[in-house]
């Protein structure tokens, strides 16, 4: 029978102490704010708005190397504060928004919104769904409830005649 907790759940609070100190005591060669660039270049470098799979897989490819070095940071409160401590809490956010982000991206094959896949311009109607990524079960379909008559009446073309249309 599994346990279902409130906001301040005892396993919930505990697991969160412990990863906070785990990243105290961590002392690696791994700069904190180096890795957060290192992010935020990959993503600018491959998941930008026009992509492709070999983009995509090469920013993936540099995820696994830039995770590899997560393991090896090096966290040190000082004086001033603990900002090196909440850098690493946003490098680990950035981390799974990053994986999130690509391996949604390689699965989407089809252009949709701002979702440019350069060798799939065309939209998928397979592929009218969410996409919900999960760091254990990756990445899976969910339906999109149909829109209701009275929101779908209400909806019309929008003319790009005359705009620039990216």
């Amino acid at each position: 029978m599994s346990h279902v907790c409130g906001p301040l759940c005892p396993t919930a609070v505990a697991q969160a102490r412990a990863e906070v100190d785990e990243l105290l005591v961590a002392d690696g060669t791994e700069n904190v704010r180096a890795l957060q660039r290192a992010i935020r270049n990959t993503m600018t470098e491959h998941a930008g708005v026009v992509r492709d799979e070999a983009g995509l897989s090469a920013g993936l490819a540099e995820l696994d190397d830039i995770e590899k070095r997560m393991e090896n940071v090096g966290v040190h409160p000082d004086i001033a504060g603990f900002q090196d401590l909440a850098h690493a809490f946003d490098l680990k956010s950035s981390s799974l928004a990053a994986r999130a982000t690509l391996e949604a991206a390689l699965e989407r094959r089809e252009t949709r919104g701002c979702h440019n896949r350069s060798e799939y311009p065309a939209m998928d109607p397979a592929l009218q769904v969410n996409l919900v990524w999960s760091p254990k079960t990756g990445i899976t379909h969910e339906s999109i409830a149909p829109i209701p008559d009275e929101i779908s009446a209400l909806m019309q073309e929008v003319s790009t005649e005359g705009k620039l249309v990216e």
